[in-house]
């Protein structure tokens, strides 16, 4: 059956700060978004790319680094996502054991810096999960950073509380970076 329907199109840029916050879109009360459901995961690693993150999201092995990742109980999607500068220096650490013995990506809340980033709009419990896969011991992820809110719901990112010994990346984690760095910000070049 054919239903009319009937689309705008606003033909100007839009300010961000006129933009109306996603949990005020006029959709219905039961599809807001609850700031206290729902947080943006700011990713600045291979991360930025969906593709990666997905392993810890749906499970599954990931195809940068044969790692098989358990996934987290609610598999779906991020329900939107977006590019964030994150204000500190981010730098190679440890010897990962996932990604070949090469570094990983951490950042220095110490050091002021511009690191590209991405964050997603995923549940808390996802949240959470994604930070336990990531690893939150003493030698890995085991420190949130604040970065404040957008529309609403807070922005959260996780590094090491300590500054980790520098090491180099291997390749197929640059890879996965430069792959996530594209999808997030296609104007940059090459």
């Amino acid at each position: 059956s054919l239903i009319k329907a009937l689309t705008y199109i606003y033909n100007h840029e839009v300010r961000a700060e006129d933009r109306i916050p996603i949990y005020n879109q006029p959709w219905g009360r039961e599809n807001k978004f609850d700031p206290s459901k729902y947080v943006w995961y700011a990713s600045y690693g291979s991360n930025l790319l969906i593709e990666r993150l997905r392993s810890y999201i749906q499970g599954g092995t990931c195809r940068f680094n044969g790692k098989y990742y358990g996934g987290c109980d609610d598999k779906s999607d991020p329900v939107d996502d977006r590019s964030i500068m994150i204000p500190y220096r981010m730098y190679y650490g440890n010897s990962s054991s996932s990604w070949g013995l090469g570094g990983v990506s951490f950042l220095d809340p110490k050091t002021k810096g511009k690191t590209y980033g991405r964050m997603y709009l995923v549940t808390k419990e996802q949240y959470k999960q994604i930070c336990e896969q990531e690893g939150n011991s003493g030698n890995w992820y085991n420190h949130e950073i604040k970065l404040g809110e957008c529309e609403g719901i807070a922005i959260r990112t996780i590094t090491n509380s300590d500054q980790r010994p520098e090491y180099a990346p291997n390749e197929a984690y640059i890879n996965a970076i430069k792959l996530g760095l594209k999808e997030t910000n296609p104007n940059l070049s090459d």
